[in-house]
């Protein structure tokens, strides 16, 4: 069936209701989900849209006379929409579909829902075009429930177009369904069962042996950004690697902070935090080598008129910095933010960016080099982030000969939306490379309870997900703060987030587990990756190892001879 044509912008959502309700759109009412979670996505624009995830959900967008369930319209005045009855508060409702266009080779089109006559918020973002079909993925999270809501689209500049939208869906899933999930994700990427053999020198099994493993280190980073202030400071050490295995400076690596004058090179503090880490065996990220935002370029750079000068500049930087410390971090944040800002395209050209991978790439060939952005995560209503940009960027720069092989997701949230967040993942995952969160944190604008339970919500979605490889707070601590949200006071009391973090850090380790051999010599247990060390007791004798649950479906066996 066609929608009718619906001037969303230019009437009031009561007479777009009304039209609706009148003109022969679908009607549907949110029912319980049915299935799990469906983590696919596609990034590739195809010839023929892909069917409806779950079978449509609670939009059942076919019917025989329009078995391929299009649906086209005029959008920037008039849209395809969709009206959904008695949406539920705190469910998580994912939303996809494919869309078209027409009179346009390519638009950033915009899925938007209005609940209630409240105002639009963005649900989903996608790079659409003329010559194939493109894959929206979204969804949201309802702070009150709804008797009516609209689900529409638009293209961000409001030129007339026609859009065709096929294949849409939108599946409720409980809060108890999201979690069960994310818990079945952690035990099947995050964990590994593993089975103790015991045996006596003759290879007869031993029965009742006494079995303790204790896990030594996890797999799995989790980190925070540090600054200068951890420096001589004792006990914010202490606090600081009892917790994290994984480190970010906040800016001692950054241009401004190594060389604040031309030829004036300062690598005394970061030298000095690299040896901390260092000495406590915590793996440590490059950040940055550029930013393109030209308020955090160096003064000296942005006075350097002369593109051959400017090359020569940059060129230094990448060799004294990645030289110096070759080896040293295992990833580096290359060009930070290209997509809000362009300092050194505008002066160098278009292919400034390959040029600093490339050089970075043979300057430290052992470090994975990363794009890294803010607002591709955190919202879809930046149009210079969306996921599907942060996609073409990542495309072209490959195709263009950089290696690129991390994409980096700053993670400074208002409130999150986690069901777009999820979604946002599954599309990124579909190129094949690590994805870390780089600076998690939760805007202070909310009260400290509620900057906890929104940055609890973030953590477990990230470390739930399956292609996430890493995650990283931006929580470091001086006198006066943090960036936006500190995990402890200045004398490392824990504030809220704080406590989130140790609980939740407590959850993902297994911090010890044992009991006795059984009838077959064997004693199994479930724990998450990383290093462990064993320890076996019978008749007064006791051996002790060490071993370490890499990721893997099949069970971990390891053999003990007492």
């Amino acid at each position: 069936m066609r929608t009718p044509r619906l001037a969303l912008p230019a009437v009031g959502f009561v007479v777009v209701l009304w039209m609706l309700l009148h003109c022969g759109s679908e009607l549907v009412a949110a029912v319980p989900p049915a299935g799990w979670y469906d983590y696919s996505a596609y990034t590739d624009c195809r010839g023929q849209p892909e069917p409806a995830l779950y079978d449509g959900g609670i939009l059942k967008f076919g019917n025989s006379d329009d078995p391929d369930g299009y649906r086209t319209t005029e959008t920037g005045v008039f849209s395809p929409a969709f009206v959904v009855y008695n949406l539920n508060k705190t469910t998580m409702y994912t939303f996809s579909c494919w869309v078209k266009l027409e009179g346009a080779s390519a638009a950033l089109i915009t899925a938007r829902l209005a609940p209630d006559n409240t105002g639009a918020r963005c649900i989903a973002t996608v790079l659409a075009r003329s010559d194939c079909w493109a894959f929206v993925k979204g969804g949201f999270v309802l702070d009150w429930p709804t008797q009516t809501s609209v689900i529409f689209f638009q293209n961000a500049d409001k030129t007339p177009m026609k859009i065709t939208v096929a294949s849409g869906s939108l599946q409720p899933f409980t809060t108890d369904q999201w979690a069960m999930h994310q818990q079945d994700t952690i035990r099947k990427r995050r964990k590994r069962v593993a089975t103790i053999h015991v045996a006596d020198p003759q290879g007869a099994r031993v029965v009742g042996a006494s079995v303790s493993v204790q896990q030594t280190t996890k797999d799995f980073p989790i980190g925070s950004a540090i600054a200068s202030t951890i420096l001589g400071n004792q006990a914010y050490q202490q606090w600081f690697v009892d917790r994290f295995n994984a480190a970010v400076f906040e800016d001692e690596l950054k241009w401004y902070s190594t060389e604040p004058a031309s030829g004036y090179l300062r690598f005394d503090v970061p030298d000095q935090m690299l040896a901390f880490v260092r000495s406590h065996r915590v793996m440590v990220r490059g950040h940055n080598i550029f930013w393109e935002n030209q308020d955090a370029t160096p003064r000296w750079v942005k006075n350097l008129t002369s593109p051959d000068d400017l090359r020569s500049a940059v060129n230094t930087r990448i060799q004294s910095l990645m030289t110096r410390y070759r080896g040293e971090f295992a990833h580096w944040d290359v060009n930070n933010e290209m997509l809000h800002y362009n300092f050194y395209e505008q002066r160098l050209g278009p292919n400034a960016s390959m040029e600093f991978f490339s050089v970075a790439q043979d300057a430290d060939p052992l470090a994975t080099l990363f794009m890294n952005e803010y607002n591709v995560i955190e919202t879809c209503d930046d149009p210079f982030s969306t996921v599907d940009t942060y996609v073409a960027k990542l495309k072209e720069l490959r195709t263009g000969g950089a290696i690129l092989e991390g994409i980096g997701l700053e993670g400074h949230f208002s409130k999150p939306n986690i069901p777009l967040m999820r979604a946002i993942l599954d599309k990124l995952a579909t190129l094949g490379l690590p994805i870390w969160f780089t600076e998690i944190d939760i805007s202070n604008k909310f009260d400290a309870q509620t900057q906890a339970a929104y940055l609890e919500q973030v953590l477990r979605e990230a470390y739930s997900h399956p292609a996430v490889s890493g995650v990283m707070l931006w929580t470091a601590l001086h006198q006066s703060g943090c960036y936006q949200m500190c995990l402890t006071d200045w004398n490392l009391n824990n504030l809220p987030t704080g406590d989130v973090v140790d609980r939740l850090l407590n959850e993902w380790r297994t911090l010890q587990a044992g009991g006795l051999t059984d009838a077959h010599g064997a004693y199994s247990f479930s724990g998450y990756l990383g290093e462990y060390i064993l320890t076996v007791s019978y008749n007064n004798r006791t051996t002790q190892s060490t071993f370490s649950l890499s990721p893997g479906d099949e069970t971990r066996h390891i053999n003990v001879q007492m």
